[in-house]
């Protein structure tokens, strides 16, 4: 049995404090807010381009972390864990 551990949190610490780590894309995000999807997050790329208005018109955008470099970052962790300093 392997044991996984999530590190969600300090991952986006990371992402501050050492962005090389990552890749990132630009757009809006939306969370659903009622139904059956609620609570999903989606993410149009500011890339995509629409004739008229739309619910993602207007909408400041953001930076969103699309890949990550997971064994670095398991890595640096562990050094973190482990070091006294």
């Amino acid at each position: 049995m392997v044991a996984e551990v999530y590190l969600h949190d300090p991952t986006a610490l990371l992402a501050a404090v050492n962005p090389s780590l990552m890749t990132f894309a630009e757009g809006v995000v939306r969370v659903q807010t009622a139904g059956i999807t609620k609570g999903l997050t989606l993410f149009n790329s500011a890339k995509k381009r629409y004739v008229g208005m739309t619910a993602w018109s207007g909408m400041p955008t953001v930076k969103v972390a699309v890949t990550i470099d997971a064994p670095a970052v398991v890595e640096l962790m562990m050094q973190r864990l482990i070091t006294d300093d």
